[in-house]
């Protein structure tokens, strides 16, 4: 997904843009940010799921007999705004 691209592209030229006085990158702070918008995203995935099961139940239809490629069509458009 497109938006994933910029924000990791974001946190690595961070990193790359801010080496210590001595030239090392500060990786660590890389990764803490990587794994931050890790769970950000898996936070916003288990949201987006539970609305669109709660959607069906809503419209009176059973999430369970969903085929999953029409849920991972839904997300992946949802989700990339």
């Amino acid at each position: 997904m497109e938006k994933d691209r910029t924000v990791i592209c974001k946190i690595i030229s961070n990193m790359l843009d801010n080496p210590d006085k001595s030239g090392i990158y500060p990786t660590s702070t890389c990764y803490t940010s990587l794994e931050l918008y890790i769970e950000q995203v898996r936070i916003e995935a288990l949201g987006w799921a539970l609305a669109d099961a709660c959607i069906f139940l809503d419209q009176g239809r059973d999430p369970r007999t969903e085929n999953v490629p029409g849920i991972l069509k839904r997300a992946l458009e949802d989700l990339s705004k």
